[in-house]
């Protein structure tokens, strides 16, 4: 079993920013790495805002590569390719449309799956762009308010 805390801790610690930069990279990929305990993390060590910047930067970078992966048909080189996963992220698409990529943060592993199908779908790169630049801001800044808040309630008890 991997232990996500200690390579996020080791991570985060060792490398800073970067660091963070690099696990929002992961978790918007294929690799099957959780982002949140990592956003929770960042937001014990920086600015929340600044959090929030380097996760979304991140992520949407990874998205953007999963994109491309779909628009040229590369899925021989991600680390986990999901053919059902694949196909339930096109019947996502084929039932919300481009607006599936405002939920994708939120579903775990197959959500990941959604750039490599709107690159697949060929939707105009700008369109995908917005959407998923809008996903990743939500997500990330709900789950540092959540992180900032677990933080200041377990503050006392440490």
């Amino acid at each position: 079993m991997v232990d996500y805390a200690a390579i996020t801790l080791s991570l985060i610690h060792s490398y800073g920013l970067l660091g963070l930069f690099v696990l929002s990279f992961l978790s918007a990929s294929l690799v099957p790495f959780p982002p949140e305990p990592f956003i929770i993390a960042g937001v014990a060590f920086f600015n929340p805002l600044l959090v929030i910047a380097v996760v979304t930067i991140g992520a949407l970078f990874s998205s953007c590569v999963n994109y491309y992966a779909g628009l040229k048909g590369l899925n021989w080189f991600l680390v986990k390719r999901s053919p059902e996963g694949e196909f339930k992220a096109g019947e996502w698409f084929k039932k919300w449309g481009p607006h599936a990529l405002l939920i994708s943060p939120w579903i775990p592993f197959i959500g990941d799956l959604f750039p490599i199908v709107a690159g697949a779908l060929k939707m105009r790169f700008k369109v995908f762009f917005a959407l998923a630049l809008i996903g990743r801001i939500v997500k990330t800044s709900v789950v540092v308010l959540a992180g900032m808040g677990l933080l200041s309630f377990l503050k006392p008890l440490l």
